[in-house]
């Protein structure tokens, strides 16, 4: 295996002898010290072998002495190798560079990649990410993400939980944000029953507490419905404090609205499009094909594609095209029919998405105008809740 290896790096070539005396020819290298190995009888008079390079350049008064052919089959080993190359040293150089620019690159981070957040935008989380170290352009190496989630908890208060991953040049950070969980207050506290919302009460059982309101009563938002200040027997104005319980059904409305234009200009496009074409390196932007655009009525769009090896490199590098569609601007018109039915279903599902779990909907009424060359739909949504909320006594 050694010996293999140190033909192969100092190279040697792999020749054809041909002759009546080819013996003769081996025997006369042996006593010269010209080693060969691998000697191989291909037929009569014919053998191969291979032998060093500096053992090439003496054969050939072994050759004439024996009246031996000999030819030269292959090279193999390093220095050839190099040889082979050394007329594309720009090649190499080139190689060479982008390796060294690659694991240059690929040192900093240049995406950042969020999920999970619903309430808190990402150019929040964005600037909270900068002020722990983890930004477009940073050293990853120098980046210590434990303590970077670690602050980040401290600091957030809407954090549930964080974690953030540096892979390739790209930080995935997830996020799960703290849920608004209203206040229960303990039993041992004393409290009121107050309204969460306005309504007309149907209904009050009260388990624990005063009941202040009765059935057919009109409420607002906070006011007192079963009060957690209960009289004592005997004394004049003075309360016992309990933790007043129970339940206060109430009839509640919910109402949303939506448009439609009886008479709208649709844009449609003509197929006719221009498009330019820039390269962003880093934050530089190149323009490679700029074309004037001529037409009067247009869309604008602006596509960019990053250069990304795989999911997790990706590199400051983008690819930017913007296209202009020509338009041409048509008037249509919407029968009463079909716009009544599209405001209706919009202003309907608008107004069910604030109707709260657990509500029982005892009427639904849709109420129609026109006005401005728009047809208007008002939907109208009736139920029997539970709008009853506890707070402690003393309390906002």
């Amino acid at each position: 295996m050694l010996f293999r290896l140190w033909n192969y790096l100092r190279g040697y070539v792999i020749i054809i002898v041909e002759g009546f005396f080819t013996e003769k020819f081996i025997n006369i290298c042996a006593r010269r010290r010209i080693l060969l190995w691998d000697v191989r009888i291909q037929r009569e008079r014919r053998i191969t072998a291979r032998m060093s390079i500096n053992g090439f350049r003496l054969i050939r008064p072994v050759a004439r002495k024996t009246g031996c052919r000999v030819r030269l089959l292959k090279k193999r080993g390093l220095p050839f190798v190099f040889s082979k190359y050394r007329r594309r040293k720009a090649f190499f150089a080139g190689a060479v560079l982008f390796f060294v620019l690659l694991n240059l690159l690929t040192s900093f981070i240049w995406s950042i990649e969020i999920t999970g957040n619903e309430k808190l935008d990402n150019a929040f989380i964005e600037n909270a990410l900068a002020e722990n170290g983890i930004k477009t352009g940073a050293l990853k190496y120098s980046i210590d993400t434990r303590s970077a989630v670690n602050r980040m908890m401290l600091e957030i208060g809407r954090l549930s939980w964080i974690s953030i991953e540096i892979k390739g040049t790209k930080a995935r950070v997830r996020i799960r944000e703290r849920e608004d969980i209203p206040e229960i207050v303990p039993r041992h506290i004393p409290c009121d029953i107050i309204a969460q919302k306005d309504g007309i009460v149907r209904q009050v059982i009260a388990k624990d507490g005063i009941e202040e309101v009765a059935e057919g009563d009109t409420v607002k938002k906070g006011q007192i419905l079963i009060s957690g200040r209960v009289p004592v027997k005997g004394g004049e104005e003075q309360y016992r404090l309990v933790h007043a319980m129970g339940t206060v059904n109430a009839r509640t409305w919910y109402e949303e609205e939506a448009s439609v234009e009886l008479a709208r200009t649709e844009k449609i496009r003509t197929g006719r499009v221009i498009r330019d074409h820039s390269l962003v390196l880093f934050s530089k932007q190149l323009d490679l094909i700029r074309r004037k655009n001529k037409y009067i009525e247009y869309e604008y769009d602006e596509s960019r594609k990053k250069l990304t090896l795989g999911e997790d490199l990706v590199f400051p590098f983008e690819w930017v095209t913007v296209s202009y569609y020509e338009i041409m601007s048509l008037e249509a018109y919407i029968s009463e029919e079909d716009a009544r039915s599209k405001a209706a279903g919009e202003a309907r599902r608008k107004v069910l998405e604030r109707v709260p779990e657990g509500a029982e909907i005892v009427s639904e009424d849709i109420y129609f105008t026109e006005q401005d060359g728009r047809l208007a739909a008002r939907a109208v949504v009736e139920c029997i809740e539970d709008i009853g909320v506890s707070r402690r006594i003393g309390g906002n």
